[in-house]
């Protein structure tokens, strides 16, 4: 279904391993031990980019991945069952793209949320994080490299969540930490 178009990747996300989530299963925020694709959203909504609300169904029925054949709201158990097998991953779509799948493997060896976290639970100081600097450089480097990707490798924009997974700066949040601009005049 990607490899033939009709899902297109620039309508994917990844979810990154070691990211925190809502397991709605489990009833609790979870690190996922493995990444996950979905499909995006609209407009900053949950509501899959293939639903087609003039005939208030999925608009790739035929083609839905597995997670949607198996979603039934009232029975969750197939669902369920979904969430513990292996699932298509990164790797198997992008590894044969020349030089992709390396920047790939760099961009999660520096921007893993296991360092992250690593960092994070370093503790703070005088009120600021111990590893601050070193956090701010792997959200740094997490920006760059989208940036580069786009302007150098000529990337479509809309493929970054997919490729690179949620940018750091909007995921952030989930180690109960708040970035402020030291630089902005207005405080």
């Amino acid at each position: 279904m990607i490899d033939d178009g009709r899902i297109p990747a620039r309508c994917l996300f990844t979810i990154r391993r070691g990211e925190r989530v809502r397991d709605n299963v489990k009833g609790a925020l979870v690190a996922l031990p493995e990444e996950v694709i979905k499909i995006k959203g609209c407009a900053d909504r949950w509501t899959c980019l293939f639903y087609d609300p003039a005939a208030r169904g999925c608009g790739i029925y035929d083609y839905r991945p597995l997670e949607c054949r198996a979603l039934n709201c009232r029975d969750t158990r197939r669902i369920e069952a979904v969430y513990d097998t292996a699932r298509l991953t990164r790797q198997d779509l992008l590894s044969g793209v020349n030089g992709l799948w390396e920047l790939i493997e760099e961009h999660e060896q520096c921007c893993s949320y296991e360092g992250l976290h690593a960092r994070v639970e370093a503790g703070t100081h005088e009120g600021r994080l111990k590893q601050e600097k070193a956090i701010l450089e792997i959200l740094g480097f997490d920006a760059h490299v989208r940036r580069l990707a786009v302007e150098k490798g000529g990337l479509d924009s809309r493929m970054l969540d997919f490729v690179f997974g949620r940018p750091l700066c909007d995921t952030i949040k989930m180690f109960d930490i708040k970035l402020i601009d030291s630089n902005r005049r207005d405080r």
